[in-house]
């Protein structure tokens, strides 16, 4: 693909860069909202919302001449992507095509598609759990083996904040890698570890991880977890703090495992000078993740990306717009073991080349963040004062553009919603003797929404600014959030939101509940049906290589 190429690819061309190897950069991204992109997409599209794309695309796809191919469900000329195409123009995307038809031209033609979110990382973790003999636990064991006093540590491998949400009893709480930088210690050789996340794939991936490293030989998985011992009725956790910690284990200890995991499955390594090559290698595309649980201030202004790495790869779809770009993992220059087991875990995903940092990087050696295209045109904003005293004296809607679910968890009281991929709902608020005021979680995606309003009625009289930081600013100040709101608040649906099963609540809760597990389960099968998706799992000594596409 390159720039002098037709503006559009037809759906066999596509499904043929899909199949190619070795497989070169590519980023295949569905621009629909995410409701819609849940329903059916390839299984290696990437979702980049328009209403989201012009603040995220850039540390999504980080090189500008990186081949990219956006698409919606018809290609029309008034659709989604060619007004994304549009924004990566202005943001000096250089090597854009729209998919000819569409989705629907995708799978009239007989092309694989798949529904659900995080679709690759779920398939790709039951596909380990048989490959590597992780045993499972049903909830039923589990409540057993507690009932009975038999010895049993459990352990939710989820982040912090999901885990206070709805956890089990008697849970510990280590998230993702952290769970293998700790000690474990049994008296008892009938001592049973217990890993479990709110369904499968973090626990199934944590177990396992455990086993591999020789932590705890005897890990299993808690199949179905949260979500199984709530479908039986047994009692489980909200904002619940988890039990003791389990102690950390030494540098060294971990530095150990971590050279010996790294040796095993000759997990590529990559130093500060062949780092800085990286850097300024314009023609291949490089993401740098500090996997640490707690962000470093002294990269805040550069390309080093923040995510904790089991999130990183639970949510690698979301955070890796590029396939076949090249990755590079830092953490603690003492052990590295939470990178090392990214990287594990990453390579075998097969969809980027992947590194662990050896050393310690400096804020000076890491580049600096891609460009992204300031709003110099917004109006000025308001401060959280200033606008409070609008709302008392003046004809003010404050409309809150940030993500749906910030939205229900907090906005400014009275605040109308909207998903800004589209302003025509604000027509018949952009009137004059109205002041318009966008806001979103840190104001950043107002800003844009005020600019582009403005620019979309400059002769209406209406009034259009921005609430500087945003609805964090406005909490800040000590002002009120709300959670209520009406069906007339909201200017568009809740189009973001992709179905999470942590978002339905009351009578529906059990029905849902209990067809996204049939759907988990079922979901490695159907994945594998594409022939673009070759996961390439390490041999192990249990059994035949299957290292080829199960």
């Amino acid at each position: 693909m390159n720039s002098s190429a037709s503006t559009t690819l037809a759906p066999v061309l596509l499904q043929a860069l899909l199949l190619a190897e070795p497989a070169g950069e590519l980023a295949l991204l569905d621009v629909r909202e995410t409701r819609w992109f849940v329903q059916r997409h390839p299984n290696l599209a990437r979702n980049a919302p328009l209403s989201g794309l012009e603040l995220q695309v850039g540390a999504f796809v980080p090189r500008r001449s990186t081949p990219v191919v956006l698409y919606d469900d018809y290609n029309a000329p008034d659709g989604p992507a060619q007004a994304a195409a549009a924004v990566l123009a202005l943001l000096g995307y250089t090597d854009v095509r729209t998919l000819d038809g569409g989705l629907q031209r995708w799978v009239t033609e007989g092309l694989p598609a798949i529904d659900g979110y995080d679709t690759l990382v779920k398939a790709f973790g039951d596909l380990a759990r048989l490959h590597y003999g992780t045993p499972s636990l049903s909830a039923d064991a589990l409540r057993a083996r507690q009932r009975e006093g038999l010895p049993t540590t459990l352990v939710d491998a989820r982040p912090r904040a999901e885990f206070e949400f709805l956890s089990l009893p008697g849970a510990r709480n280590h998230a993702g890698t952290e769970l293998a930088l700790r000690r474990f210690e049994a008296d008892d050789a009938e001592h049973v570890w217990a890993i479990n996340c709110f369904s499968r794939t973090r626990g199934i991936i944590g177990a396992t991880t455990l086993r591999l490293l020789g932590r705890v030989p005897d890990a299993v998985f808690v199949e179905d977890g949260v979500m199984a011992w709530g479908l039986q009725g047994a009692p489980t956790v909200q904002n619940g703090a988890p039990d003791d910690e389990l102690p950390p284990e030494s540098p060294e200890v971990l530095r150990h495992i971590a050279d010996e995991l790294v040796e095993r499955f000759a997990l590529p390594v990559a130093d500060a000078a062949q780092l800085a090559s990286w850097c300024a290698d314009d023609t291949r595309s490089l993401y740098i993740f500090d996997v640490r649980p707690t962000a470093d201030a002294a990269f805040a202004d550069t390309a080093v990306q923040q995510v904790p790495g089991g999130q990183l790869f639970m949510h690698f779809e979301n955070l890796v717009g590029t396939r076949g770009a090249r990755i590079v993992l830092i953490d603690d220059p003492a052990h590295r073991l939470r990178a090392a087991v990214t990287s594990f875990w990453l390579t075998q995903l097969n969809q980027a080349e992947v590194y662990v940092y050896d050393g310690a990087l400096s804020p000076e050696q890491a580049p600096l963040a891609p460009a992204v295209a300031a709003a110099t045109d917004a109006p000025p904003p308001l401060d959280a004062e200033a606008l409070a005293h609008l709302r008392r004296n003046g004809a003010v809607t404050v409309i809150d553009v940030g993500a749906s679910l910030d939205y229900e968890r907090g906005h400014l009281p009275g605040a109308l919603y909207m998903l800004p991929a589209s302003l025509g709902p604000l027509a018949s608020h952009a009137v004059a003797g109205r002041t318009l005021v966008f806001t979103s979680p840190d104001g950043a995606a107002a800003r844009r929404v005020a600019r582009d309003a403005q620019q979309r009625w400059p002769g209406s009289g209406a009034v259009f600014t921005w609430l500087r930081g945003g609805t964090q600013a406005w909490k800040a100040s000590g002002r009120p959030l709300s959670t209520a709101f009406v069906p007339a608040q909201r200017l568009t649906p809740f189009d973001d939101d992709w179905g999470s099963v942590m978002r339905v609540f009351g009578p529906r809760r059990d029905a849902v509940w209990a067809d996204y597990l049939a759907w988990e389960r079922a979901l490695a099968a159907r994945v594998l049906q594409d022939p673009s998706v070759r996961f390439r799992f390490f041999p192990t000594g249990q059994g035949p290589d299957r290292a080829a596409r199960s």
